[in-house]
């Protein structure tokens, strides 16, 4: 017999297994999994339940809103279902419709008007339901949850990857204009966070935050008299994981966005990534430029009316 409590930090590696052995096709880690939830500022531990028998997990449903940060963000409009996992020999006898529905109920009553799943920026697993994950994706749309939105994962196999001439030909071409890309030192931190607060808000912000935990940081600019013009983060929120990348519109920035984005994928090499995941991608055609990739995912992101 299963008992469901609140997640706790003890329970973060059963959680982490129960969830890679439900989401086959995806992986998330033991700093994935806290990152998600204890290191959120908006983690709440009553809409975080975990069944467990035995004293394994067999069931987690974790529950999010943008109760805190960030801050320009906070809303009462959506809440958000960052993770369903259950066992699938636990999925349709009714632990899964406990679960879901505990979680769903409290934020009904706490007048959410409704639940998406998965794409809780800055704090999340995944950035939908991944479509080859069908029973999760079944028992989802089964309960009224419907597509609204979708997106793709590249992965990108950096063990061969180098920089195409075209691009290191556009390259100099912007070098030559006065151009220069480089990978910032930690003092500028608060420069560069501020200027992309201001160019492309705050969960973009938040995550070259995060970039600065490295040494050195996971960021690339590229600049033009010294003014920022434009960035690519890497290895932010997971060490393999690319982006974001924002250049500030000018017909004189076109091709910037090339350039950075091969050079933090040539960086995120030298540092020794075997691989790169540009998560959440919608911009389809600009990404498959890239030589070398190797998988991509698909994923839906649903919603439900609480």
């Amino acid at each position: 017999m299963y008992e469901i409590v609140n997640l706790d930090e003890s329970l973060i590696p059963g959680v982490t297994s129960l969830v890679n052995s439900v989401y086959i096709h995806d992986s998330v880690t033991t700093w994935s999994m806290t990152r998600a939830t204890f290191l959120d500022p908006n983690f709440d531990p009553t809409l975080s339940l975990v069944a467990v028998e035995d004293g394994s997990p067999i069931g987690v449903a974790i529950g999010a809103a943008r109760s805190k940060e960030p801050k320009e963000l906070v809303t009462k409009e959506h809440a958000w279902l960052k993770v369903l996992a259950v066992k699938d020999e636990h999925l349709e006898t009714g632990l899964g419709d406990e679960l879901l529905s505990r979680v769903e109920g409290e934020l009904r009553d706490r007048e959410y008007k409704d639940i998406r799943a998965t794409d809780f920026a800055g704090w999340h697993l995944f950035p939908g339901i991944n479509i080859r994950s069908e029973k999760i994706l079944s028992f989802l749309t089964k309960r009224d949850y419907e597509k609204v939105s979708e997106a793709v994962d590249y992965v990108v196999d950096l063990s061969g990857f180098e920089v195409p001439e075209m691009v290191l030909s556009l390259q100099e071409k912007f070098t030559q204009s006065g151009f220069t890309f480089r990978t910032p030192d930690a003092i500028e931190k608060d420069r560069i966070t501020s200027w992309a607060l201001d160019i492309f808000g705050p969960v973009w912000s938040y995550e070259i935050v995060m970039s600065f935990r490295h040494r050195p940081p996971g960021v690339m600019v590229a600049e033009q008299d010294e003014d920022i013009v434009g960035f690519a983060g890497f290895g932010s929120l997971e060490l393999d994981w690319f982006g974001p990348l924002g250049v500030i519109e000018d017909p004189k920035h076109e091709g910037l966005s090339t350039v950075l984005l091969h050079k933090a994928l040539w960086e995120m090499k030298l540092r020794g990534q075997r691989t790169a995941v540009i998560p959440w991608a919608s911009h389809l055609l600009f990404y498959s430029q890239l030589p070398n990739i190797s998988k991509i995912k698909h994923y839906w992101i649903l919603s439900k009316k609480l």
